[in-house]
């Protein structure tokens, strides 16, 4: 009843008024997904990365976080509490050098991708570092929650996982395949969240497809995405036999 109320009660962010207080975790992270999208376009860092993947920010829904969004115009206190809330901003327990807080800001020089709910509305940030630190690369706000692109429709008959989010936006990319596909197989794309990342939440969204025919496993062809890729099948045939699992082999390990 309550998930009910909060649908039915669900009002756009008013985009002059991008920070404001009593907004859903929905609504908010909604309004700081579109600032860090404006922000890809004045940020030579994130286009040298967004080229070097391929990604191209006008077919898919890409942002970039610079940081810079609790600083200039945009400081604000329900701004500040509100980032503090959802974990975009880390207080760091101590004053800068200016006497104010300071904060560590998650995610920073970050490509961004908004993951969804079932309402298709934005509920978590997946953040991924462009500097390529070995160890420091992919980033989740707390709480995680979310599919990316966005739940499958009921009507799937094949589904296609990867295993990122980055291998998900590049074929959602290749419009003579995908959107073909789309639109004539009734085919969906689904992001796991690594090779141990087919979780509850994506395992709940595909015990809801009663039409689903197949799912087609689309890994790196390295150890770990084979591995991966055969425990998975193995989890889905059990309990889906009359289920077809396939993969897609990869001319490149990644």
């Amino acid at each position: 009843i309550n998930k009910a109320k909060e649908i039915l009660n669900y009002k756009e962010p008013n985009k002059k008024e991008r920070y404001q207080q009593d907004l859903s975790r929905e609504q908010f992270l909604t309004n700081m997904f579109q600032y860090f999208k404006n922000g890809v376009s004045n940020s030579k860092p994130a286009k040298e990365y967004l080229q070097s993947r391929n990604l191209d920010n006008k077919k898919i829904e890409i942002g970039y976080n610079g940081g810079q969004f609790h600083h200039g115009t945009r400081k604000d206190e329900t701004l500040i509490n509100q980032c503090l809330e959802y974990g975009l901003l880390i207080d760091k327990g101590n004053k800068g050098r200016t006497g104010e807080l300071a904060y560590n800001i998650f995610g920073k020089w970050s490509v961004v991708f908004a993951l969804k709910n079932k309402e298709n509305k934005v509920v978590s940030l997946y953040f991924r570092s462009t500097l390529d630190k070995e160890n420091a690369k992919h980033f989740y706000l707390k709480n995680r929650a979310g599919l990316y692109p966005n739940y499958p429709k009921p009507t799937t008959k094949k589904l296609i996982l990867t295993e990122s989010i980055i291998d998900c936006a590049s074929l959602l990319q290749i419009d003579e395949v995908i959107k073909k596909a789309l639109d004539t197989e009734l085919v969906e794309v689904l992001a796991c969240y690594g090779t141990n990342g087919l979780n509850e939440e994506i395992q709940n969204a595909i015990k809801e497809l009663k039409q689903l025919e197949e799912i087609i496993f689309c890994f790196d062809t390295d150890d770990a995405g084979h591995t991966a890729t055969a425990n998975y099948s193995e989890m889905l045939k059990a309990e889906y036999p009359n289920l077809k699992i396939t993969t897609l082999e990869l001319p490149n390990k990644d």
